[in-house]
């Protein structure tokens, strides 16, 4: 086997079942992850806010309110927070296993199945803006 220049050699991959269910699981901690943090995020700053606006003298507002704020969420909103993230990283993690069976069924040529998967992600996007 001689290779020019002009060649490119690749290589394939074969995953068992047990190493695409550890994939999926990743992805699905990755979203919770993510998503969980965006909403202490959130929390923080709204709660900051609130704090700033229903302060009586707003020249005492320092850094703070921002530490008490992170504080308060600490202590009485993180199951709020985790919850919430929970549920939109499920959706986000069946929008991901859709849009896998998708291309695959796109590669087997089958047109219905992948107008129906379509259609199901493009419901499960609209119920994720919703829920955020």
């Amino acid at each position: 086997d001689s290779c020019d220049d002009d060649c490119l050699t690749h290589k394939d991959f074969v995953y068992s079942r047990n190493t695409k269910y550890a994939g999926w699981y990743l992805l699905f901690t990755w979203f919770w992850t993510s998503q969980f943090i965006v909403a202490v995020g959130q929390l923080v700053v709204a709660l900051s806010i609130s704090l700033w606006y229903f302060s009586r003298n707003r020249n005492l507002v320092k850094n703070a309110t921002f530490f008490r704020a992170v504080c308060l969420v600490s202590f009485y909103h993180l199951g709020t927070a985790a919850f919430g993230s929970l549920i939109i990283a499920i959706v986000k993690t069946i929008r991901a296993i859709l849009t896998y069976i998708q291309k695959k069924a796109a590669k087997s040529k089958l047109r219905v199945a992948v107008v129906i998967l379509s259609i199901l992600k493009c419901l499960l996007w609209c119920v994720e803006k919703c829920l955020k």
